[in-house]
């Protein structure tokens, strides 16, 4: 067991002196079953004592338990760890663990109080440096509360258990789940608590097995209904403008923020040779991991029953606008989410809405009219969309593609 353990502890602590270009001062060791950094380089402690300290030679050499376990299958995780000490000391932006934290190591951290202060601490670094307190709530706060439900259970006393517990109450590959693991995964590490390994198959990719069916849109008889709920009900006609405009520009809801109207001449169209078409010029972008997308200008194509000049949107646009507390919104599409739900409660309808349609499904059926009525290529779908040629692929594919074998099947079978 002991050469076992010079041996890796030798390799280790060479590829730690070749990182630091041989810098002295800096050692590890194991004692008590932990791995340890020493350095008379550490800063000194907020609580100061003669604990943790080895006196040598005149200087103070300070001892930092890692949270890595030794042993040779973790020396890796050993090495990125004590490698990212080393940086952020030089740096000077390295600061000892909070004492009033309960350790790695130590029994009883799991315990659902534990977590919760953990995750007010957490937030306290967040909110206000990288994220807003909306957005907290909304994408952190969730997760980390389950958390600390799961850990109310039982007596966890292995992180692994108790995680892949709690990442189980949500679907495998679910955007949900990569979501808890991302978070619970930031709550450790802020904590300076080793992150098992084995938990990563866990986190998945985030896409689950799409509906069979495909999207579920609007079709032309539901929008006519949608109409009539609207224009039953105590929503406004600026309302009715938000959501008019949602049905012919195929809009996401937060893109009703800073969003103009205007009427464009084009040639051809009627016989005086010059006709006017309305079009949307979309401010509002969005971020993803190609940069800033969504700002576009995209020509009116409502569906096929309406009347060319959308039932006046543009003269109800002059007169009403848009609904100000609606675009005032951090999230206007929650609000119009909450609309439906009203409008799907409401007495007096006489036709049918399906009870799983959401705002988002008026999107949708502007894409499906782009591809199936207009016949536009993916890419050019994409480009009035507002998002690239492989999320459309990926989200209407399969509906596009439906009519096309159709006809392909009926013509080979007419033919044979």
């Amino acid at each position: 067991m002991a050469g076992d353990r010079q041996g890796w502890l030798a390799d280790l602590s060479r590829q730690f002196k070749r990182h630091r270009q041989g810098r002295p001062g800096w050692h590890l060791r194991v004692k008590r079953d932990r791995l340890r950094l020493l350095s008379d380089e550490l800063p000194p402690r907020s609580d100061e004592g003669q604990a943790g300290q080895i006196q040598t030679a005149g200087q103070i050499q300070r001892e930092l338990g890692l949270t890595t376990p030794p042993g040779p299958a973790t020396s890796a995780a050993a090495l990125a760890e004590v490698c990212a000490v080393f940086d952020a000391v030089m740096a000077g932006t390295w600061r000892w663990p909070d004492p009033l934290l309960p350790a790695a190591h130590e029994a009883g951290r799991l315990a659902p109080a534990t977590l919760a202060q953990l995750r007010s601490r957490f937030s306290a670094q967040l909110i206000g440096e990288r994220i807003t307190s909306r957005t907290w709530d909304r994408t952190y706060q969730p997760y980390l509360i389950k958390l600390e439900q799961i850990a109310a259970q039982q007596i966890w006393l292995d992180d692994a258990q108790l995680l892949s517990a709690a990442l189980r109450q949500w679907p495998p590959n679910s955007r949900a789940r990569q979501m808890a693991h991302d978070r619970m995964r930031a709550l450790w590490k802020a904590s300076q608590w080793f992150w098992p390994d084995e938990l990563a198959p866990m986190r998945g990719n985030g896409k689950a097995a799409a509906d069979p069916a495909g999207v579920m849109a609007f079709q032309d008889q539901e929008i006519e209904e949608l109409r009539e709920r609207i224009s039953r009900s105590r929503l406004t006609a600026s309302d009715l403008v938000a959501w008019d405009c949602l049905i012919v520009f195929g809009l996401r809801p937060a893109e009703l923020k800073g969003l103009q109207l205007h009427q464009v001449s084009l040639a051809g169209g009627n016989p005086g040779g010059v006709s006017q078409s309305l079009v949307a010029v979309v401010a509002h972008e969005k971020q993803n991991g190609q940069g800033k997308v969504g700002a576009r200008t995209i020509p009116a194509i409502p569906p096929a029953t309406w009347h060319s000049d959308c039932n006046a949107l543009f003269e109800r646009w002059n007169e009403h606008g848009l609904p100000s507390r609606l675009v005032a919104l951090p999230s206007p599409g929650e609000a119009m989410a909450h609309q439906l739900g009203r409008l799907h409660n409401q007495k007096a309808a006489q036709g049918q809405l399906r009870a799983d349609l959401t705002p988002y499904g008026l999107r949708h059926a502007f894409a499906l009219r782009l591809g199936i009525d207009l016949g536009l290529s993916v890419r050019e779908s994409a480009e009035l969309m507002g998002h690239s040629p492989a999320v459309h692929l990926a989200a209407y594919g399969r509906q596009l593609d439906k009519p096309k074998l159709l006809e392909k099947v009926t013509n080979m079978l007419w033919n044979s």
